[in-house]
């Protein structure tokens, strides 16, 4: 019976330093997403699951981060379908023109995504290279 009390209570301590951890994680996503958005021509920055719900988000402007993240999701996941089609491999990064602007969405790793909605004027390469740069912080804070 001691024994098992003593369990309970590990088990116990073992939750809330999870649950604290998790926490933490999620600060540091957040402040990762708002590293992306303070970058000049970045307007919105979404950490999304493969599933098409968002984990977090950071923006500039009034953005419906909740609609971004389900059709990346859906338009990752087909872009992918065609590379596995034609043989290749895994996709790291998609970018997308628009008229008035330019998303970009990047692979965090099997269960993640990150998009990145940017203005048609921005620096592309600029961009793309702190997207390059963030995706290992965001992959190691989720």
């Amino acid at each position: 019976m001691y024994i098992v009390r003593i369990m309970g209570n590990v088990i116990n301590r073992l939750e809330k330093i999870t649950n604290c951890l998790k926490g933490y994680k999620m600060e540091e996503l957040h402040q990762i997403l708002e590293a992306l958005v303070a970058v000049s021509g970045i307007n919105v920055a979404v950490c999304v699951g493969r599933d098409g719900f968002v984990i977090d988000a950071a923006s500039t402007t009034k953005s419906d981060t909740e609609a971004i993240g389900a059709m990346v999701s859906t338009g990752m996941g087909s872009a992918e379908s065609v590379g596995r089609e034609l043989g290749l491999e895994d996709m790291d990064q998609a970018m997308m023109e628009y008229k008035n602007g330019i998303v970009m969405m990047t692979a965090l790793g099997n269960d993640a995504l990150l998009a990145v909605v940017a203005a048609k004027d921005a620096n592309l390469g600029g961009i793309r290279l702190q997207v390059r740069r963030s995706a290992p912080k965001l992959v190691a804070a989720l």
